[in-house]
């Protein structure tokens, strides 16, 4: 069974890469598709001579995340590795480019690369040149011929922060049978929750490998000094003593919902002033769009700052998070329409009330936390969004008290590295 699965995966792998290549021809993201072509050879696990200088005559670990967001919460885990006395070099693979980038910026990674293919030659080429010892895998990234060659050659996979949504676990169940051999070939599996570890069993996860260990991610604490680019551009707007409703990670067909319930909240809060931020930063002349057609007077963070206007459109990489610290209500997107939702933990450990929509599969934790809590808001409607921002913006005090729950709530998820340590080191604590 398990060479049917290795054979099957690689005849496959083209195809999939071929899909990779169609959507984003026919997507905004078009210009993108070079870069795809310049990573062929890391696709094909293929180690550059830098890469081999980097790591020859080291005890290597490979570690594995899908994206940008994926490795920001590893971090933790790699910090907690690296102080190690005997630390091994980390080598971190990701499935797309901008994880790759962020994964070079962090000094504690002896190198990072796009991930091989999970085809069977281009998962052996990388294994036979990276020799690493251990194989960690994040969240969702179950790809069965790494995992089943990572097993023969001694790595002990292991899968941390896992997660399965609904709509994952949908998927998962029509090809679980040609998933169980992967699943088998964990050593271990540390669930984010029991809903997550309860997920994993129903696909085939053998028992004795599951527990649950959390999420790093979120041991995450962000910088104080994080608010002082927001607190200057507010200042340039004129903004300083105004209420600001922070709306951020947002996806199509969420900016016309978000402005549509601060226009509302506008009429008992009239200095009320809106900060957007897009998930992807391409779509900003859109956002921007919607802004001025529905009567909002908008300025761009990378433009002029303008006084007398009502929005601020976050059209860069990592502008959102320097305000959340001075909203009183922010927004996570991802939630409005069926992506599954964003990091609603940004916010709340700032201690900012949550605005979030029903679509919470990425975030079931700590949205039901912040729900239950009484540090967020679950709407879903119109209605329901405008009536929960207008009461929180035109409310100080019960902003506070909410952020405050919010913090406290984001406070508890935190602790997962020290049992995903002793998931990985074969301890039980």
């Amino acid at each position: 069974m398990i060479w049917i699965i290795l054979a099957v995966e690689t005849a496959l792998a083209p195809l999939a890469a071929l899909g990779v290549a169609l959507a984003f021809l026919l997507s905004r993201r078009r210009g993108a598709l070079a870069g795809l072509f310049a990573d062929l050879p890391e696709r094909l696990g293929e180690l550059s001579p830098a890469a081999r200088a980097r790591l020859s005559g080291r005890r290597v670990w490979w570690l594995h995340a899908a994206s940008a967001g994926e490795f920001g919460g590893l971090t933790p885990l790699i910090a907690a590795l690296s102080a190690r006395p005997d630390a091994p070099a980390l080598l971190v693979t990701t499935t797309t480019a901008s994880g790759r980038d962020a994964a070079r910026a962090d000094a504690r990674v002896a190198w990072a690369q796009l991930a091989p293919l999970d085809a069977w030659p281009c998962v052996a080429r990388f294994l036979r040149d990276a020799r690493p010892e251990r194989l960690i895998l994040s969240e969702t990234e179950l790809w069965p011929t790494t995992i089943i060659l990572a097993a023969r050659a001694g790595l002990r996979p292991t899968l941390i922060n896992g997660r399965l949504t609904r709509r994952s676990l949908r998927r998962y169940r029509w090809v679980a049978p040609l998933l169980a051999p992967a699943l088998e070939a964990l050593a271990a599996l540390g669930a984010q929750s029991e809903v997550d570890a309860d997920r994993f069993a129903s696909i085939g996860a053998p028992e004795e490998i599951l527990s649950v260990r959390g999420n790093t991610k979120y041991d995450r604490l962000p910088a104080p000094a994080d608010a002082e680019p927001a607190r200057a551009r507010v200042a340039e707007l004129g903004w300083t003593r105004m209420p600001l409703f922070v709306a951020g990670s947002t996806h199509p067909g969420e900016e016309q919902a978000v402005i549509r319930a601060f226009l509302h909240a506008r009429r008992a809060t009239p200095n009320l002033k809106l900060v957007l931020a897009p998930r992807h930063v391409e779509r900003a002349d859109d956002a921007f769009s919607a802004l001025r057609r529905m009567g909002l007077p908008a300025a761009r963070w990378r433009g002029w700052s303008e006084l007398g206007v009502e929005a601020l459109l976050i059209d860069a990489m990592g502008a959102l998070a320097s305000f959340y610290p001075l909203a009183r209500v922010a927004f996570v997107g991802g939630t409005w329409v069926p992506v599954g939702g964003h990091n609603l933990l940004e916010p709340a450990l700032a201690g900012t009330p949550v605005l979030f929509g029903p679509y919470t599969d990425h975030v079931s934790l700590p949205a039901r936390m912040l729900e239950e809590g009484g540090g967020g808001v679950r709407v879903s409607s119109d209605g329901d969004f405008a009536m929960q921002l207008s009461q929180l913006a035109a409310d100080p005090a019960r902003a506070q008290a909410t952020g405050a729950k919010a913090r406290q709530i984001a406070g508890q998820l935190s602790g997962a590295t020290p049992r995903v340590l002793a998931l990985l080191d074969g301890r039980d604590d």
